[in-house]
């Protein structure tokens, strides 16, 4: 099962061992893993609250929250995540696939879980292998996931697959001594030896004996490790990793910005507006993660709304960061007409 980092009073010292063959099979993930991004935000939600950078997701959560999911919550510890949780681009795929995922290793999950702390009557029957409980586990991970993560995926998968092409180019320039050693602030490379700290109990010591390593950007992890698949000798591990704290901020243009003021900017514009409002300033390349877009497509937009007066651009080093601005904020917060109005004829001026 998967294995989380923990508190300082509760760390051990897991060790990964690279032999020549490991260093060269090792890699970094080019895509977002769907299934271990719904388990690490269900973690998230049930063990502690989100941080600041996932405070708008938490807050659109909140909006279309149904009770019954905290039932998920039940099917996690402090320490370990369930691999039943199998997530699907179509909801209904993901309902039928974690249903039928609550397999003999789920269910030995489940009652090493009951070792812990007392099951609860759904956790419990799913132990059991209780036919009903196990479609109704498929109901409800297809409804948080179209709560959760489907109306962010985009988003998500664009920030990995920047990651992905940072470690590339790092990677190209610096070798895997450079990746590995700038991986986690907690983590240390020490060739051919990478310790990372981790909740008790766990393993010790991995040798990856050949099959190499898998490593995983997550946006939900938030701050922590992760190893998984570390019991199959057949397949390399995973170790999932946080994404830098700087890089993302979800939002859903569907919740965000007021209906009037997409009408006025665009959708995008919108967006790109409320993402400064609540996270700013941003960076263009980190404006451009926020909203799934490339960077010279969030520098176009970022322009147009500074030229209308929403935005300003302020200059450090080789970064520019954009800030919102008091009329970008009554615009935001349900506007005023001759605001409205001033910035309408702006826009309409550079996009026409």
């Amino acid at each position: 099962m998967p294995r989380l980092s923990g508190g300082v009073q509760d760390q051990q010292v897991l060790r990964i061992r690279f032999t020549d063959r490991d260093l060269a099979l090792t890699r970094v993930a080019p895509a977002a893993d769907m299934s271990a991004e719904l388990s690490l935000s269900l973690h998230l939600l049930a063990t502690r609250r989100p941080e600041s950078r996932l405070g708008k997701w938490h807050e659109q959560l909140g909006r279309r929250w149904k009770p019954r999911s905290a039932m998920l919550f039940d099917l996690f510890a402090a320490t370990d995540l369930p691999e039943f949780l199998i997530a699907r681009p179509e909801g209904r795929d993901t309902a039928e696939a974690t249903a039928d995922g609550m397999d003999r290793d789920g269910r030995g999950y489940l009652r090493g879980l009951g070792r812990l702390r007392r099951l609860t009557p759904f956790a419990r029957d799913l132990a059991n292998g209780d036919h009903r409980s196990r479609v109704l586990l498929g109901d409800l991970t297809a409804e948080y996931q179209s709560a959760a993560i489907t109306p962010y995926w985009e988003q998500i998968d664009a920030v990995v697959a920047a990651e992905h092409q940072y470690r590339t180019r790092q990677l190209a320039t610096g070798g895997l001594n450079a990746v590995l050693a700038t991986l986690h602030p907690a983590a240390r490379w020490k060739p051919p030896v990478l310790s990372l700290p981790m909740s008790s109990p766990c393993v010790t010591e991995l040798p990856l004996a050949g099959r190499g390593l898998v490593l995983q950007p997550a946006v939900f992890a938030s701050g922590r490790l992760v190893i998984a698949g570390f019991e199959r000798p057949e397949d390399p591990p995973v170790l999932i990793y946080p994404l830098p704290a700087d890089r993302l901020l979800l939002t859903d243009d569907r919740v965000g910005p007021p209906p009037a003021l997409t009408a006025l900017l665009g959708r995008t514009r919108a967006v790109a507006l409320d993402t400064l409002a609540t996270g700013g300033p941003l960076s263009t390349s980190d404006l451009a993660a926020a909203l799934g877009i490339a960077p010279a497509t969030a520098s176009q937009h970022a322009s147009i709304l500074a030229d209308a007066g929403l935005t300003t651009k302020q200059r450090q080093g080789g970064t520019v960061l954009h800030h919102i601005t008091l009329l970008g904020e009554v615009l935001l917060q349900g506007g005023v007409e001759h605001a409205a109005q001033s910035a309408t004829r702006t826009l309409q001026a550079e996009t026409n």
